[in-house]
């Protein structure tokens, strides 16, 4: 991976996007909620405010990995003795309420100030490495510049401290907010750890400068912030250079260039964390490398490792998630990966290949789902392809690059799925994954929402989709239970979804048709079945999930039909799809005969736990003869009731009945006898036809024949 990220690296200098936008010992602070500490001309405390986790992880500091951190300061020992810690129940205070929390904390002693706090600091490190601020004259620079003058060293915190604490007493008086309140208690007095007996105050604090309005910008803004990461960067090349000890051979270029010395950059990459580029403990044999251990066994150059992680900070910003990252499913975790998907010849291009490569559906409820679902796919192909003609036209062997990142532990990322395909291959596979999608028959998955009936309509699924379908096993109720690992791999749904040749895609068919057929015939057989019974699913969150889901997996089996060259203008005339469409109308008879002879007209009355056609479903599937062999006897009671009936009431069961006909007729055209056994392809357009809507031809007007009557309206 990082021979390409330094290939594109290279592609954004030429195209002057490369900016300094990172530094090694630059980073965000993380999600934890901080106390923000204002502080005077003279470095004394003069004012705070709590920030939220949220707010927090958009700081920024300065530090050496874990260590010397600067402006954000974890204060981990409690400001005052572990006396006055003891004066506070902890349980106490959980169940206190705001007046009474500031009760309890007035009755401290706020003179008893801890001496062995000793956090609130700028380490010698900090100020050692900072020193080029101190030097500088930017504007933006200007607050930290003040902030790093007077701020306490190492032996003068004592003074600073009980300022200090008279600040978080005055504000304690005067709170009014329960968690600025929770904040303040935690750092005067910490709570008790029963691991090591002692009070922990554990607090995040962060630094800034009180007259804001005197700087062009504060401490913790982002101006700051890239002001410093620019500074830093222009220091630290022209020293480095100094010392021709520090030059080595770049395994990039093959020419002599300044180290990066002991440390890789460690950015924190969206979902994945904080990512070392390269990491080797020197201390353990067996990650000894040519002799070498540690970053010795692997020395780049450091700006061109520089160089490569302001590549990553230019994929993963946030004005460029679904164009060049966003998350994706783990096949064998319920964690989220990080997908990346570039164009190395044109690096700022809008398509948006990140989501076209990833997750096509992240609709936020049915109702958006139902509306825009069914062209999303076919709108988003023609952005991605429309933004990638101009490329192609100056290079037409112009690449796409893929990879996948999964977290295996904090400390360790590692490459799930890498690829590199050409944009006019990319084009022809989702030309033709759109063209497949429309290979469905007419399916209307109906549900109930509160007085009307909505219906879902089968929809593209990509890649995310169909690694979160195969992460869910069904019952026969239709119920999804999920997993953690996916049936399929991510390599067998690329090899699907975007292949390199068509080569590729027919090895993994058959596997899919398999998996695909065995994973989805209980809930497309449940969803068929209940739209029978009671004309649509019940307004729940489950009955959502079900139709979407359903919707998902029958424009799967489309999908394979397609690639399998197996047309719906055809299968929907083959045997296969006409015994699923004659196993559904098996299960209208049933149910009109229990609703006229069994309830005596009553349509609210109960139907049988499970009706014949959808019993045989399972059977008929797989052996096709075997289920229609044991159709034949049951049948019959409910064949002479439908011919023989009479009334008003008759008119639904002659319409099944004229139905029955045009689907055997299509049934025993066959030139062939029937299989003993389906092919996985067979058994999809089984489940095909008993979950699709049954066609029929009207009656020219005029027709006085009662028989001619919709089936929905019929249902309901």
């Amino acid at each position: 991976m990082i021979n390409e990220l330094y290939e594109l690296s290279q592609s954004l200098e030429h195209y002057g996007l490369l900016k300094s936008t990172t530094h090694p010992d630059i980073s965000n602070v993380g999600k934890v909620d901080c106390l923000v500490i204002e502080l005077d001309e003279k470095g004394m405390p003069h004012g705070l405010r709590m920030l939220q986790k949220k707010q927090t992880a958009e700081l920024w500091k300065h530090s050496k990995g874990c260590h010397n951190s600067f402006p954000a300061i974890r204060v981990k020992k409690p400001l005052l003795l572990p006396r006055e810690s003891q004066k506070i129940d902890d349980n106490a205070w959980k169940k206190a309420k705001l007046s009474e929390k500031i009760l309890m904390l007035s009755q401290l002693n706020y003179s008893a100030f801890n001496t062995l706090c000793n956090d609130i600091k700028i380490s010698e490190w900090t100020e050692k490495q900072l020193n080029p601020v101190l030097l500088s004259k930017q504007p933006a620079l200007a607050a930290l510049k003040q902030l790093i003058m007077v701020f306490p060293r190492e032996g003068q915190q004592s003074f600073f401290l009980q300022h200090f604490i008279q600040l978080l007493h005055q504000e304690i008086l005067r709170c009014e907010q329960e968690g600025l309140l929770d904040l303040i208690k935690k750092l005067l007095i910490g709570t008790y750890d029963s691991k090591t007996g002692k009070f922990v105050a554990d607090c995040m604090t962060y630094y800034d400068m009180y007259a804001v309005g005197e700087y062009n910008n504060s401490v913790a803004s982002s101006e700051t912030r890239n002001a410093l990461i620019k500074l830093l960067n222009n220091v630290s090349i022209p020293e480095a250079s100094k010392s021709q000890k520090t030059t080595v051979i770049s395994p990039f270029t093959g020419n002599r260039t300044v180290g990066i010395g002991n440390k890789y950059p460690n950015p924190n990459i969206p979902l994945l964390g904080l990512t070392y580029l390269y990491s080797k403990k020197s201390d353990i044999p067996c990650l000894t490398r040519y002799t070498m251990t540690g970053t010795d066994a692997f020395q780049a150059g450091k700006k061109e490792i520089d160089d490569i992680n302001n590549a990553i900070a230019f994929l993963t910003a946030d004005s460029r998630k679904n164009k060049t990252w966003r998350p994706m499913s783990d096949s064998n975790r319920e964690k989220p990966n990080l997908l990346l998907a570039y164009l190395p010849d044109d690096p700022r291009n809008n398509a948006y290949l990140a989501k076209i490569l990833g997750d096509l559906s992240d609709f936020n409820d049915l109702e958006d789902y139902q509306e825009n679902a069914e062209s999303f796919y076919e709108a988003l192909c023609k952005q991605v392809i429309g933004s990638l003609k101009d490329v192609m036209r100056k290079n037409s062997n112009t690449k796409v690059n893929l990879i996948v990142l999964e977290t295996l532990d904090p400390g360790r990322k590692q490459i799930v799925y890498e690829n590199s395909f050409t944009a006019e291959r990319l084009c022809e596979n989702l030309l033709t994954w759109n063209t497949a999608s429309r290979n469905t028959p007419p399916i209307e998955i109906k549900i109930r929402k509160r007085k009307e009936i909505v219906s879902v309509k089968p929809i593209c699924p990509g890649p995310n989709e169909i690694c979160q379908l195969f992460k869910t096993n069904y019952t026969r109720s239709g119920a999804g239970k999920s997993m953690k690992q996916s049936d399929v791999s991510l390599h067998e749904i690329y090899h699907l979804y975007m292949p390199n040749s068509q080569k590729d895609r027919k090895q993994t068919l058959d596997r899919f048709f398999q998996l695909t057929v065995q994973k989805s015939r209980w809930l497309l057989g449940n969803t068929a079945y209940q739209m029978i019974a009671d004309y649509a699913l019940p307004s729940a969150k489950q009955s959502q999930t079900q139709a979407r889901q359903a919707a998902m997996l029958a424009s799967l089996l489309s999908i394979l039909l397609y690639l399998s060259d197996i047309r719906k203008e055809d299968y929907m005339l083959d045997v296969p799809f006409n015994i699923g469409q004659f196993l559904k109308l098996v299960d209208m008879l049933h149910k009109e005969y229990c609703v006229q002879v069994r309830n005596s007209g009553d349509k609210q009355a109960s139907l049988p736990a499970q009706l014949m056609g959808n019993e045989m479903l399972p059977i008929a599937s797989e052996n096709p003869v075997e289920g229609l062999n044991r159709l034949r006897d049951r049948m019959r009671i409910y064949l002479a009731w439908a011919q023989g009936a009479t009334g008003e009431n008759a008119g639904y069961a002659k319409w099944i009945l004229a139905r029955f006909e045009e689907v055997s007729s299509k049934i025993a055209n066959v030139k062939d006898e029937l299989p003993e056994h389906f092919t996985p392809a067979q058994q999809a357009q089984v489940l095909l036809g008993y979950l699709a809507d049954i066609p029929y031809e009207k009656k020219k007007q005029g027709s006085s024949d009662k028989s001619n009557i919709k089936e929905e309206n019929s249902n309901e």
